[in-house]
């Protein structure tokens, strides 16, 4: 896969979709699960719609503020299958 910032930032936002996607996840699980700085999930996160991508938190019912999971609502034109299938490709590329 391509490594310029552009691609890397594309790749990124497509990997966490596909991690959301695939169970719940939330800020800390993320984290875990990628290695990367809570700031770059939030900020990458924010922008999933400049992709077209409909991502939502959704707060557990009756815990605290940020206690829930990221739900994946819509895929918009990205297919998803093509995502599934270079998911590990787009890992090693951003993670190593």
């Amino acid at each position: 896969m391509e490594t310029t910032k552009a691609a890397r930032a594309f790749q990124r936002k497509l990997y966490l979709a596909w991690l959301i996607s695939q169970q719940e996840h939330n800020l800390s699980s993320l984290q875990a699960e990628t290695g990367m700085p809570r700031r770059t999930l939030q900020d990458t996160l924010k922008t999933l719609s400049d992709l077209g991508i409909v991502c939502s938190f959704e707060q557990h019912s009756g815990e605290r503020n940020n206690q829930g999971h990221y739900r994946l609502l819509d895929w918009g034109p990205i297919r998803p299958e093509w995502v599934a299938r270079h998911a590990d490709e787009m890992r090693q590329a951003l993670i190593g």
